[in-house]
Order: C-alpha cells, then sequence, then structure tokens
C-alpha cells in the first residue's frame, strides 16, 4: 500500500501506539492514512480488534469497498450499520473478524446493551477509527463513546483502545474570538484524548500539488459618485412609509431593526384581519399589497 509523503508524516504518532488526530483537507486520503495506520496495527499487535467509527450508514459500505477493501485479504472484516441484520449479534461478530466499520450508535448500542449476544466492552477493541472526529464536540453519539472511555480512564482502566480520529476542519465551534477557537479545538482534543493533532507540515509542499485548495480573492471597487437606482429603492420606500402613517416606526431603511418592525406590523395586521377588526391594517402591510404598491409607483 503506497501512501504519500505528507501522509506518512501524519500517521508516525500513531504508528507508534499514540492517541492523534489526523487534520487534512478533503480529497487528501485521510481513509487511506487509517487504513494503513490498521493493517500496521493488526499486524503487530497479537489479539487486536478494531472499530473503525463513522456517523452515517452510506459511509460504512463505502469505507469497506474502497479504501479498506484491500485489507480484506489479509484480515477478516466486515460491515455493520442500522440495515444489517447482523446488528443484535455485534459480540459473535467482533468475535469473528479483526475490524469492523460500522456507525457509532452500533456500537454504542452494543455497549449499552444487556444482551449477552449484543453487548461488548471497550476494552474488547485495541483500536478505535473515529472518522469525522470534530462531531465529538457537540451532544452526539461519539462524544458518549467517548464519555465511557475517559470515565474508565479516570478510574484507572487498563487496554483501552487506542485513538485516531479524522477530520478535514475541526472548525471554531461558533467562536468569534481567537482564545475560543482554541479552547475549542482543546476541547474536541481532551474529548478524543489526544496527544497531538497531525497535519502536513514538512510536506505541505506536496500536499497543496496533490491537492487543490480555494483561493479567495477580494475585489474592492471605488464607492459610486452616483446611485440613481439606490436613491429610487429609498424614495418608493419612503412613499410605501409615509402609506403606512405609523409615526413611531424609524425611518433607519435597510436596518435590521427596520425590518424587524416590519414583519411585526405584518403579524399584527394579518392576526387583525383574521379576527376581522382592523382590516385596514391587513389590507396596508399585506406582502402583495406592498409588491402591487411598488409596482405602480415604477410605472
Amino acid at each position: 500500500m503506497d501512501l504519500r509523503d505528507y501522509q506518512w508524516e501524519v500517521i508516525e504518532p500513531a504508528l507508534q501506539g499514540k492517541n492523534i488526530i489526523i487534520w487534512l483537507p478533503t480529497g487528501a486520503g485521510k481513509t487511506r492514512a487509517a487504513a494503513y495506520i490498521c493493517k500496521r496495527h493488526l499486524e503487530s499487535q497479537d489479539k487486536s480488534k478494531v472499530a473503525v467509527l463513522v456517523n452515517t450508514v452510506p459511509l460504512v459500505d463505502q469505507h469497506l469497498k474502497n479504501e479498506f477493501s484491500f485489507l480484506q485479504n489479509h484480515f477478516r472484516i466486515t460491515a455493520v450499520s442500522g440495515e444489517s441484520n447482523m446488528k443484535p449479534f455485534f459480540s459473535g461478530v467482533l468475535e469473528k473478524n479483526d475490524l469492523i466499520i460500522c456507525t457509532a450508535q452500533i456500537l454504542q448500542n452494543a455497549l449499552q446493551s444487556q444482551e449477552e449476544e449484543m453487548h461488548v466492552e471497550l476494552t474488547d477493541f485495541s483500536l478505535l477509527v473515529i472518522d469525522e472526529c470534530h462531531h465529538t464536540h457537540k451532544e452526539s453519539t461519539y462524544k458518549k463513546i467517548m464519555e465511557e472511555y475517559l470515565e474508565h480512564k479516570m478510574k484507572g482502566q487498563q487496554n483501552l483502545p487506542q485513538i485516531v480520529g479524522l477530520t478535514a476542519s475541526l472548525g471554531t465551534g461558533g467562536a468569534n474570538s481567537m482564545k475560543g477557537a482554541q479552547d475549542h479545538i482543546l476541547q474536541i482534543c481532551a474529548n478524543l484524548d489526544t496527544e497531538k493533532i497531525m497535519s502536513s507540515d514538512k510536506c505541505k509542499f506536496y500536499l497543496d500539488t496533490h491537492v487543490s485548495q480555494p483561493k479567495k480573492q477580494y475585489d474592492v471597487t471605488d464607492e459610486r459618485p452616483q446611485d440613481p437606482f439606490g436613491e429610487k429603492i429609498k424614495e418608493i420606500m419612503y412613499q410605501i412609509h409615509t402609506y403606512l402613517n405609523e409615526p413611531g416606526l424609524s425611518t433607519d431603511f435597510g436596518t435590521q431593526i427596520y425590518e424587524q418592525r416590519i414583519v411585526e406590523l405584518q403579524k399584527e395586521g394579518k392576526q387583525q384581519s383574521m379576527n376581522r377588526t382592523g382590516s385596514l391594517w391587513g389590507e396596508r402591510i399585506n406582502r402583495n399589497e406592498v409588491i402591487w404598491l411598488i409596482a405602480a409607483m415604477t410605472q
């Protein structure tokens, strides 16, 4: 199995048994790199068991048929999803296979199950590969699995599986500051119990060569000295504003506050129309009436 230089770079700590997040852009071959980690893990560790976790059903068969297919000549591999008839017997499936590709929910159900044919423990695995691992920060199935993992670790549990996360973007968690974004990323690392986030540094040139990256371009234009169209629109809006005859209504056209107040008046007018009172408001603020009024003014 051939890997590119940047793929070798990012998997190195995982080959040493460390918990890591592989952070590579879409199309850079994260899954292929993970498949090689699984191969080396199965070759080098006795009684090893690997679970590759995905968050959607289509990815289960997709991974089995594509990047992980080459392993089928050397190891016992299967796929289990919500559409599979093997999920009630997950424990037996794990016993008979070296690597299982499944949705995170399948594993979570098996961890929680009291049925002997289905129940498994995290210690039954030696490696967990978590695809799209950035979802671990949400109230997701990934997070529930890792919460159980961390709970066992805090209690001194031994033989917990190695963790390898895959993502194209860790995101910012909606943060609007550098500190907030950093805290978000650190939280994902904590949730996954990872030591390192691995992205290409030494081989970044080769990564950029093989993976096309979108480029941003900003074109700054000079302000127009005259805006006859904009002035006409403002004139029309002022005429409609006057027609509404609402003294307390701001004339800050185009602002969110103005738009919000107009929407509120529209709702009030419609409600009054439905109650058969204040029907004049219903006619004034009805969206179609306003459109007709604008059309008439522009003729």
